[in-house]
């Protein structure tokens, strides 16, 4: 498992590391560091979106906290320290351990908590928008987490756990979300997502 780990690494970071490629990548990066749970913050603001937005802050930093705990645990090499010509490109090399890709983790448990809600809430209007919005979140996080492994400090085990567990904490949050704020579909309330 670990060799095919490595192989579809090198493939990966071979094709899309080069000159073309690599701005995009680094755009993704940044859009899934710490930055883009910054626009949490505006839900936090008003009053209609504030349960929303904490719901969604805690589903985060669950995430994130245990993401730490098994970088901890499991320490593994970042590929450009334990493969042979591997470097980290664009950015400072990461010092923390590997596995889980933080980044995979938190867009993931970004984009599935909102999909999750808007598919399952009683939001007023049509539903096309909704299940458009949701494909995107979603490809964007799968992008965010591709870009980890171009840019040679994941390998794609990392990112594909890291996936799974911020998918996970997503959708366990939007559910609880959902289940507090009675606006799921089938649910008692006023249908507004809060």
């Amino acid at each position: 498992m670990i060799e095919l780990d490595e192989r579809v690494f090198r493939y990966l970071h071979a094709t899309f590391g080069t000159a073309g490629w690599v701005s995009l990548m680094a755009t993704l990066t940044v859009l899934g560091s710490g930055w883009g749970a910054s626009l949490v913050v505006p839900l936090l603001v008003r009053p209609p979106t504030r349960r929303f937005g904490a719901t969604l802050t805690a589903v985060l930093v669950v995430t994130a906290t245990v993401v730490f705990l098994l970088k901890a645990i499991v320490r593994r090499k970042r590929p450009y320290l334990a493969l042979e010509g591997v470097r980290a490109l664009v950015f400072e090399a990461p010092t923390d351990h590997s596995f889980p890709s933080g980044h995979a983790s938190g867009s993931f448990a970004f984009a599935s908590f909102v999909a999750y809600v808007l598919l399952r809430s009683k939001v007023t209007g049509g539903g096309a928008w909704r299940w458009v919005l949701s494909l995107a979140l979603l490809v964007l996080a799968a992008a965010i987490g591709l870009s980890r492994v171009v840019l040679g400090v994941h390998f794609p085990g990392d990112v594909l756990v890291g996936a799974t567990l911020g998918g996970c904490f997503g959708v366990l949050g939007a559910r609880y979300h959902l289940s507090r704020s009675g606006a799921a579909v089938g649910g008692r309330g006023d249908g507004q997502p809060t």
